[in-house]
């Protein structure tokens, strides 16, 4: 009798178990910060779908054929917005109806940031920002799209993730809460961190490769006096680089920080005889393994970078 209790008791808990964490199929991400909340809220039960992997960049992506059909066949798809994702504006309009479209620039509470057009030669000029309620309509052309690298936008986007994926999965909705929850704390405490590593070397002035920064440098009070080129695949013209030459040395710049995504030749044109470091920022990741940690590797990776640059 008390093994077959015993027997009972043990496949009522895998029946619980496994409908509690039941495996949702057709979750889609673009990018990897974003895979990587979407990750954190999910937890074990399942694997989300990531689009652009390895050191791909989403400017100038294109999609494969099986990541059409992995679109076609999904349940929901994340993403930050059509004018990050450019490859998405045409995939996203002949998806099934049942397909649920989550665009985190319009998440409740988001912050964004106008684009820089002129570069980010006056960066304390352009560090206000508005708050984002869901269905306002926006001119996103307007707006940079990094919003993910100030840990308050994630925060917010955590929350829309959460609420989405619990509203199509209810059998995880508290599994998914709870989740979500100690991701948020785990943003705040990093918060924390990375203006505490930044906060010595505030007032040093350094130039990126193209303006995919201005939510890490407001959050953060950072002192960037110039972008090499507004869009990484767009040449600068001799006379945008005999620009960045004279800003550099005006300015006195400590770091020229070039992105693995894309070629470092203009940069390298632009530094060429004088007296600047050169290092490394990725905005999204490329090198680093997809997962619910690669979100904080990330921006510990940036400020790391950052600092260790301008500290020289």
């Amino acid at each position: 009798m008390r093994i077959r209790f015993l027997s009972s008791l043990i496949a009522v808990f895998f029946l619980v178990t496994s409908a509690h964490a039941e495996a949702p199929g057709g979750v889609v991400v673009t990018v990897k910060p974003l895979h990587s909340l979407v990750q954190g809220v999910m937890g074990d039960t399942a694997e989300a779908t990531l689009l652009v992997t390895g050191t791909a960049s989403p400017h100038g992506f294109s999609l494969k054929p099986s990541q059409v059909g992995a679109l076609q066949a999904a349940t929901v798809v994340f993403y930050i917005d059509e004018t990050m994702e450019t490859f998405l504006k045409n995939a996203l309009d002949s998806l099934p109806d049942t397909v649920r479209k989550l665009r985190l620039s319009q998440a409740d509470g988001i912050v964004l940031l106008e684009r820089r057009d002129s570069g980010a030669w006056e960066a304390e000029d352009h560090h206000g920002g508005h708050s984002h309620h869901a269905g306002e309509e926006h001119g996103d052309e307007a707006h940079n799209m990094h919003l993910w690298l100030d840990p308050r936008n994630a925060v917010k986007m955590v929350r829309a993730i959460n609420e989405t994926l619990a509203g199509i999965y209810p059998e995880n909705a508290a599994l998914y809460t709870a989740n979500a929850a100690r991701l948020i704390a785990r943003l705040g405490a990093l918060d924390e961190e990375l203006a505490g590593r930044l906060a010595p070397v505030r007032n040093r002035p350094f130039v990126v490769l193209h303006d995919a920064y201005p939510y890490f440098e407001a959050r953060y009070s950072l002192t960037a006096v110039g972008s090499l080129t507004l869009e990484p695949d767009s040449p600068a013209s001799a006379k945008k680089l005999k620009e960045i030459r004279h800003k550099l040395e005006a300015t006195g710049a400590r770091c020229l920080f070039r992105e693995p995504q894309f070629s470092d030749r203009l940069l390298r044109t632009a530094a060429e005889g004088l007296d600047v470091n050169i290092g490394t920022l990725d905005p999204l990741g490329g090198e680093l393994e997809p997962g619910a940690d690669l979100y904080f590797i990330l921006m510990r990776t940036l400020a790391g970078n950052l600092a260790d640059c301008l500290a020289d």
